[in-house]
């Protein structure tokens, strides 16, 4: 049998991937943030929008985002001493909808990228709005 091109690989992990969205955003209901399903979907996303290139959030927290007025963020933490830095996602402990959670996820998995792989300020700027596409192809936005 021979073996799968990684262009195919990538295009059927995009098209279950697809699929499997196409599911959850099926059910409409209030959905609960769970650490568990952070780490499922950021794996699901990174291996097709980032095709694997983007290392996990150091630190996780589900919290009440009111007073920084938004659903959800990537905080920097940064030790010059040490010369370390280490990225923390915020998310609301809910959203209207699993769709509304998974489009925030993707948004600061977006931000990550800029700042940890590429250097760049994690801004909304062309940089940001470039994976626009890719985000919309598996039936999500930024």
């Amino acid at each position: 049998m021979p073996k799968r091109t990684s262009k195919k690989r990538n295009k059927l992990k995009v098209q279950k991937l697809k699929k499997k969205l196409k599911k959850e955003f099926s059910v409409k209901r209030k959905y609960l943030t769970k650490y568990k399903d952070i780490k499922v979907w950021f794996k699901h996303i990174n291996d097709t929008v980032f095709e694997g290139k983007l290392s996990p959030f150091g630190q996780v927290e589900i919290k009440n985002l009111a007073k920084e007025k938004c659903i959800g963020q990537v905080v920097t933490l940064e030790w010059k001493r040490k010369g370390t830095r280490l990225f923390r996602l915020e998310m609301l402990p809910d959203y209207p909808e699993k769709k509304d959670f998974l489009d925030t996820l993707v948004h600061e998995m977006v931000h990550l990228y800029q700042m940890q792989n590429l250097g760049d300020t994690g801004n909304h700027n062309d940089l940001f709005w470039s994976f626009q596409p890719k985000v919309s192809y598996i039936g999500l936005q930024l």
